[in-house]
């Protein structure tokens, strides 16, 4: 009988999912399967709640682990670490900290964002800041007009970007950006709602000034938590838009005491940690982040992007309409162009639900999306049962 410990590690890490047994799970980019483990973990904490046993020092220090693990995944100091509830919250405390003067610019591509990262930046507007909204007639980010309006001498305050895109689900060249934003002046701003734990970000090779993430895709764990990164020299330029105990430093015994004297705001990130924290959701992804960490994302990366790739391969060979642009970056996603748009998407959707294949839509797209639990048997399963459909309908 073959054990997790004589499996390899992907397939030791799939065995901890009892999710992928029931279906191909394709659909990362909306929410991941958790493993096992969680329902463990989650009673073990609910049942001390019931019973009214407690060890809120050990919650504190289940929040320093998980800050200190999430430093670890990107690159990052555990002072640069701040928790939020979710990427919009993380995001919108960067831009809220800014002092903007009338005039400032943002760069960002509407055509491949999530709204969350739209309207963070267009609420800007109402001080002055000018929002540049780069038009992308193929699916990627416009890095060379960025680039160019970067060089001109403009105002250019923020470039933000997905990490990997929302639609078409491709990843953006953060180097070469993070190196024209530090040349400028400018802070590169990074949605990783779409990477973080499954693609490899390293905040101090690719030039990241701020960087949100949140807990129920990539990091396999529940809605209601997320991982703000902001580089130490950026955070202590900014003034937190609100403030709790947890974000000043005094010299004090307990969470609830209070000194008159003049605010000292905690170093680096620390800074924007407002009130108490989801201390189960901590205690679920310390156990997720010790699981990716174990793999590590530079593996991760490039099992799910053979993945994708192997996916996007078949599906091409099949003739159905796989959106991937010349120039483009692979990572974990593949979106799927079907005559018809989102209803004839949505039948789609419908018909691979019916053979246990999870993806999903998102505007006009049919979109698969990887994680490390998937391998070769989901995307099999996945190229027939959508083969099977496309070929149905070009008989119709």
């Amino acid at each position: 009988m073959t054990t997790v410990t004589d499996m390899s590690p992907f397939a030791a890490l799939r065995a901890r999912f009892p999710g992928t047994a029931q279906r191909a799970h394709l659909d990362v980019a909306s929410r991941s399967l958790i493993p096992a483990s969680s329902l463990d973990i989650a009673q073990a904490h609910l049942l001390e709640r019931v019973n009214g046993v407690i060890d809120k020092d050990r919650y504190f220090g289940l929040v320093e682990t998980v800050r200190q693990s999430f430093a670890r995944l990107v690159n990052a100091d555990p002072i640069e670490i701040a928790m939020t509830k979710n990427v919009s919250e993380g995001l919108n405390i960067v831009a809220a900290s800014i002092d903007w003067r009338p005039g400032d610019e943002v760069i960002l591509c509407s055509d491949i964002e999530h709204p969350n990262n739209l309207y963070t930046w267009r609420n800007q507007e109402r001080l002055g800041v000018v929002v540049r909204d780069l038009p992308s007639p193929d699916g990627l980010f416009p890095l060379q007009a960025a680039l160019d309006r970067l060089g001109e001498g403009s105002r250019v305050r923020v470039v933000t970007v997905s990490a990997t895109s929302f639609k078409p689900g491709l990843r953006t060249d953060l180097h070469a950006l993070g190196r024209a934003c530090r040349a400028a002046g400018a802070h590169l701003v990074v949605d990783a709602a779409q990477a973080a734990g499954i693609t490899h970000l390293d905040v101090e090779a690719m030039g990241i000034d701020a960087l949100a993430a949140s807990t129920q895709k990539g990091l396999c764990s529940l809605y209601g938590m997320g991982l703000l990164y902001v580089r130490r020299a950026f955070a202590e330029s900014l003034t937190p838009p609100y403030l709790a105990r947890f974000g000043v430093t005094i010299a004090a015994t307990h969470e609830a005491d209070y000194d008159k004297g003049p605010i000292h705001y905690k170093a680096g990130a620390q800074r924007f940690d407002v009130g108490n924290y989801n201390f189960l959701a901590s205690a679920l992804v310390a156990d997720t982040l010790s699981m990716l960490l174990a793999c590590g994302t530079p593996a991760i990366d490039r099992h799910v992007t053979a993945l994708a790739t192997s996916l996007a391969d078949g599906l091409t060979e099949r003739g159905c309409g796989v959106v991937r642009p010349a120039g483009a970056i692979m990572a974990n996603m593949v979106c799927l162009r079907i005559p018809g748009g989102g209803p004839a998407s949505a039948e789609l959707q419908r018909h691979l639900q019916e053979h246990r294949v999870q993806a999903a839509v998102r505007r006009d797209l049919l979109r698969f999306s990887i994680h490390a639990y998937n391998d070769r048997s989901d995307i099999d399963r996945a190229v027939a049962v959508t083969a099977q459909w496309h070929e149905r309908q070009s008989r119709v």
